[in-house]
């Protein structure tokens, strides 16, 4: 019995099934990574024990990342084709401050949401759901990082940075708190005009997921009613139910 190779340039059933297999543990995964990431960022004085407690296990599972997308790739077959649709996760093992966008690529590969075309609707609204978040976390988390060094910041903790984000994201911008360092409002125009796309594919997602429901719910009852318009056999003895 010969094992048949992947053909030139295409990513094996191995990897793609090993991809399929984990993407449930690898999602949890890198939801726990993100909370305990975020955990040793927004408390400086968190206790020395827990400290280095969250510090082994965000080592621990950056490992785990770096080992699984090594696998992934030499079971691929293909490594040119893989790093090519597959880049944003390199880049992401590399810089810290991306990793937690691969949450999103995670929910792209778990098998559940292709079940039904309802589950595709529900995935990509939870996909664009939580680009949204993260867009705004790492865009506040930057600003936060620029400023908090300056003697005249107004963003003194990642709780302040986070509220500001989302104000400012939101257009309601309340003024509590603003950058006052270079960096940071580089940083801020970015999160703000990229915040308008956001906001923009945001809407028009909900909307089409919406107008798909109601076309989808109106068919169904569509042919409900054609099922009962229909003739009945005169020598079916049954009763309509």
């Amino acid at each position: 019995m010969t094992t048949r190779m992947p053909s030139h340039g295409r990513i094996s059933s191995r990897a793609l099934t090993w991809e399929d297999r984990t993407a449930w543990p690898m999602f949890l995964l890198s939801l726990a990574f993100f909370a305990a990431w975020v955990w040793l960022l927004a408390d400086p004085e968190l206790d020395r024990g827990y400290r280095g407690a969250l510090t082994a296990f965000v080592s621990v599972t950056w490992a785990v990342f770096i080992a699984d997308f090594a696998l992934r790739l030499v079971l691929s077959g293909a490594p040119r084709t893989f790093l090519r649709t597959r880049w944003f996760e390199a880049v992401s093992l590399l810089i810290a401050y991306l990793r937690p966008f691969v949450i999103i690529a995670y929910i792209w590969r778990v098998p559940w949401f292709r079940a039904t075309a309802a589950r595709q609707r529900a995935r990509l609204l939870l996909m664009v759901s939580m680009f949204t978040f993260l867009f705004v976390f790492t865009g506040s988390t930057l600003v936060w990082l620029a400023e908090r060094h300056d003697p005249h910041a107004t963003i003194l903790d990642l709780g302040d940075a986070i509220w500001w984000g989302f104000t400012t994201i939101s257009t309601v911008g309340y003024g509590d708190f603003a950058p006052v360092t270079f960096a940071g409002r580089t940083i801020a125009v970015g999160l703000m005009m990229g915040g308008l796309v956001v906001l923009g594919v945001t809407s028009a997602t909900v909307i089409s997921a919406l107008n798909d429901q109601i076309r989808h719910t109106a068919t169904l009852r569509a042919h409900e009613r054609d099922d009962d318009d229909a003739p009945r056999d005169p020598n079916d003895s049954r009763m309509p139910g």
